[in-house]
């Protein structure tokens, strides 16, 4: 039986038979090793162009947020003057709408009072026509009838 030390690390060093299994298998691992190397180094190599090429990307992704961002204010500026130029026209028709029930109002209450005016002439004329009514409640019946056609509720609507 032959010693040799292990190629391998453990916890402590000794001398042990060679088995030609683990010689082989530590030369495996050494090659493993070995083209680990090979492959740190590539990459290191690669990682100066790697970090230039993710420094591009990242100045075109920035470029192209900015881009991005300028392009929505401009889109939300143009939605903020759309509403502010409806809310302006829907002022304007508010304003129309409120002068024209106004001036409804008071065409309808002038109305009203020609309307009670002619009633109480056609009262009198009435009156003066027919001295021999019955019980004189016929006018006053007819009088109280039309004005409940024409009478409106207390705030002035129909």
């Amino acid at each position: 039986m032959r010693l040799e030390y292990s190629t391998y690390s453990s916890s402590y060093s000794s001398p042990q038979p060679a088995d030609p299994r683990i010689f082989a298998s530590s030369i495996e691992f050494m090659d493993l090793t070995s083209s680990q190397h090979e492959d740190r180094r590539h990459r290191k190599s690669m990682a100066g162009q790697d970090k230039e090429a993710m420094s591009n990307m990242r100045i075109r992704r920035r470029a192209q947020n900015r881009a991005s961002q300028r392009a929505f204010r401009e889109r939300k500026e143009k939605h903020v003057q759309q509403l502010e130029q409806q809310l302006s026209d829907l002022e304007s028709k508010y304003e129309h709408l409120t002068q024209s029930y106004t001036d409804l109002g008071s065409a309808h209450q002038k109305l009203k009072r020609e309307v009670k005016h002619l009633r109480s002439e056609l009262e009198i004329l009435y009156l003066k026509d027919a001295p021999t009514n019955d019980l004189g409640t016929s006018s006053l019946f007819d009088s109280i009838a039309s004005e409940a056609l024409f009478d409106t509720a207390p705030d002035g609507r129909f």
